[in-house]
């Protein structure tokens, strides 16, 4: 199919009467209009870029990590050249440990993090073992506010632009650093409840840009009103409200003509915080359309100390077994944030399993395995972290297993985790990083 695609794609464009034959484009959901080698790019073969030395490295690290690691965990390969690929991150957590200062991770993924499945057990645990409390940045608007139950999340009248929406040519958007950009209508308004009885909202902080006289007013527990005059200025700007029991804020924006929004924070002064920056359909290459300015005027207030790539589901086809084309690209998208979070560790979270319907039983995509070697890959060539995420859930038919588990650790459609098996999953990755920080803590005495 593929292949049939490409050979289309050269095709002119033709008209018969009124009929019109537009070219083919086979990456259109995923080109983002970047510089065109995208056909070129797609011909590429994993063997291609793979050299000797780097299988050699991708051998060694596998046999070496597998050899060092505990029973029952699927530890994190480090492909950097002094195994320092977390150094970022464990010195942070260690101060964190001792002094309770603020860390933050910045978790990129696709819909199978979506709504907090997984990540919101991963902020739990880590909060349980190293303090904190609150879910740290929430979009303004979301497809999932209904399912997601680590916070109350309601809005109305804005227009949203994304990484993977079309663009429109006649509105100027900068994409914002989690992928979006909220621009309010008329009457626009968005509210943020905790979801939790233990939890009540301290600091809270908005991200935005204004460039002209936007007014924000907002409400404090359904009783207090009050108004702020937005600073105006082509950076990124922080607002940030304190309380000691803010059970609810509801956020309106007047003179709005010229103002975009990127979300809120929600947390206290201290502890681990994860913000879920999960997109419905993202492959992660369209994080090269966020501009670099984004990325760190943004990082200027959230000062990331772990970078986490999850992505891959929304790339594999069952006929499709070639992922060079996308190791190329998304080797491009590491390495930009390599260049633009020097201070932050970068880990790769390799695709999960996922089934598809082979003759009336449902097995484990043929295309999964083959994805996950490309991603491994990708850190390898980019020299980072790499945690198997697919091994993890114990390999080949793991997800039909994790599906029929009672209670279901999966949902039916074979691709995304329940609740409950996102749970399971997050404490295997804490483990792992923990294992980590222990690793790291020898190596240094």
């Amino acid at each position: 199919m593929i292949g049939f695609l490409v050979t289309f794609s050269f095709f002119p464009r033709f008209s018969i009467s009124d009929f019109r034959l537009r070219r083919i484009d086979p990456l259109a959901e995923i080109r983002y209009d970047e510089p065109s080698d995208e056909i070129d790019t797609l011909l590429v073969s994993l063997d291609s870029i793979k050299s000797d030395s780097s299988q050699r490295k991708i051998d060694s690290e596998i046999l070496s990590t597998k050899l060092k690691c505990p029973k029952g965990l699927v530890c994190i390969e480090d492909y950097s050249r002094d195994s320092t690929a977390l150094k970022y991150f464990i010195e942070a957590l260690s101060k964190t440990e001792k002094t309770h200062k603020p860390l933050r991770i910045a978790f990129y993924g696709d819909s199978f993090v979506e709504g907090d499945v997984f990540c919101g057990s991963l902020r739990d645990t880590l909060q349980e073992l190293f303090g904190g409390e609150g879910v740290g940045f929430v979009p303004i608007t979301s497809e999932v506010a209904g399912f997601r139950t680590t916070i109350k999340h309601q809005f109305d009248n804005w227009k949203t632009y994304s990484l993977i929406s079309k663009k429109d040519s006649s509105v100027s958007v900068d994409i914002g650093p989690a992928g979006f950009s909220f621009v309010p209508k008329e009457e626009n308004w968005v509210e943020y409840r905790p979801s939790r009885k233990r939890f009540t909202f301290k600091n809270v902080k908005l991200y935005y840009r204004n460039m002209g006289n936007a007014i924000l007013d907002y409400t404090v527990n359904d009783t207090i009103n009050k108004s702020a005059e937005l600073k105006t200025s082509t950076r990124i700007q922080e607002w940030s409200h304190r309380g000691k029991e803010i059970k609810s804020i509801r956020f309106q924006f007047q003179q709005s003509d010229s103002l975009d929004l990127y979300g809120a924070g929600f947390e206290t002064n201290e502890g681990v915080y994860v913000d879920n920056f999960s997109m419905r359909g993202n492959s992660g290459i369209g994080l090269t359309r966020i501009s670099d300015d984004m990325f760190t005027q943004f990082n200027r207030h959230r000062d990331y100390k772990l970078i986490i790539l999850q992505y891959g589901l929304n790339v594999v086809l069952e006929d499709s077994l070639n992922y060079g084309w996308y190791a190329v690209r998304m080797i491009r998208v590491v390495n930009k944030l390599k260049r633009l979070f020097p201070k932050s560790s970068i880990l790769l979270v390799s695709v999960s399993d996922r089934s598809s319907n082979s003759s009336g039983e449902f097995k484990t995509m043929k295309a999964i395995p083959l994805m996950r070697d490309a991603q491994r890959l990708i850190a390898e060539r980019t020299g980072i972290a790499f945690w198997d995420l697919y091994e993890a859930m114990g390999g080949e038919n793991s997800m039909v297993k994790l599906a029929e588990a009672k209670p279901p650790l999966a949902a039916k459609d074979y691709t995304h985790l329940t609740f409950k098996g996102g749970r399971k999953l997050a404490k295997l990755m804490v483990g792992s990083l923990l294992h980590e920080k222990e690793k790291y803590a020898e190596r240094k005495n």
